[in-house]
């Protein structure tokens, strides 16, 4: 990209150095013959104008020089710039991906943690619905062995009332 831009612009510079004294030579060429200039001092202006012609290319090309230097000292500090950004930018990425990697870790950890808060208490559940249906069935044993306690007293009271009063 930079070689192409250079190319384009050697070939301006270089289009406006050559268009300078072409127009120079038509103005000297276009002197009317009547002026005061006598014919010889055309032909030792000529020398002159060749000169210029020289001195304008090299004129041309430190100007050209000075804005390559010119261009490229802007592209250095616009470099400089993007490598800050960019560095900034890398070091804000790979801090999302530490803290992303540390999230997930959190998110493994708490998942591990909650399966095993889930499994005891689904032990602890059943633990304590085995425990109501023994105290459940303890209960109605109790129940029924002092009922049968109970009609069994009665049941003898009365066989033992029949033989006496009988």
């Amino acid at each position: 990209m930079n070689k192409i831009l250079f190319a384009l612009l050697f070939c301006v510079v270089a289009s406006f150095a050559a268009d300078k004294p072409v127009a120079n030579a038509k103005a000297a060429n276009s002197v009317p013959a009547a002026s005061a200039q006598p014919a010889a001092d055309s032909a030792a202006a000529a020398p002159v104008d060749s000169a210029t012609e020289m001195s304008a290319p090299q004129e041309t090309c430190s100007e050209f020089k000075s804005e390559l230097a010119h261009r490229d000292s802007l592209m250095a500090i616009a470099d400089s710039s993007c490598s800050v950004e960019k560095d900034s930018l890398r070091a804000a990425l790979n801090s999302e991906q530490a803290k992303t990697k540390n999230w997930e870790q959190s998110y493994e950890t708490m998942k591990k943690s909650n399966e095993t808060c889930a499994k005891a208490l689904s032990v602890s559940v059943g633990v304590n619905e085995k425990n109501k249906e023994r105290e459940n069935q303890s209960r109605s044993q109790a129940a029924m062995m002092t009922s049968s306690s109970f009609f069994g007293g009665i049941a003898l009271g009365m066989l033992l009332f029949w033989l006496i009063f009988d």
